[in-house]
């Protein structure tokens, strides 16, 4: 199973979890400049020009929230906390980036890490 396989995997079973809202972060490259609209339905592009979008290096593949109630000294409020997930296959490892990344997220007061499988990412957002 490839890494985008284990990230629906993980996705539709979270999706089970009324405390969590969890959704994929995407990046891209793209071309943007004046362009013409051809017959062929293709586009040329004048003077184009490379832009990207998304997040920062080392940003998870999946993130989102889990929905905390707080404890009547602390108002009982319910607060949001950032949740993540990065995904990988059994032998996929982190770069240095994204572990740095996971480091300040979990600092923070994140909840979340790298997961291989559906099951490791309940665990890992449920806190266990």
């Amino acid at each position: 199973m490839n890494e985008h396989q284990i990230q629906n995997q993980i996705k539709d079973v979270l999706a089970y979890y009324h405390n969590l809202y969890i959704m994929r972060a995407n990046v891209g490259t793209g071309w943007i400049g004046d362009f013409v609209k051809n017959a062929d339905d293709s586009i040329t592009i004048y003077k184009p020009r490379r832009f990207q979008t998304g997040l920062p290096v080392g940003f998870p593949d999946l993130f989102g929230y889990k929905s905390l109630i707080i404890t009547p000294e602390m108002i009982g409020k319910t607060i949001a906390q950032f949740a993540f997930v990065e995904v990988k296959t059994p032998k996929g490892k982190a770069s240095k980036e994204q572990k740095e990344m996971h480091k300040q997220l979990i600092e923070a007061g994140a909840v979340g890490g790298i997961a291989r499988s559906a099951e490791e990412a309940i665990k890992l957002l449920r806190g266990y």
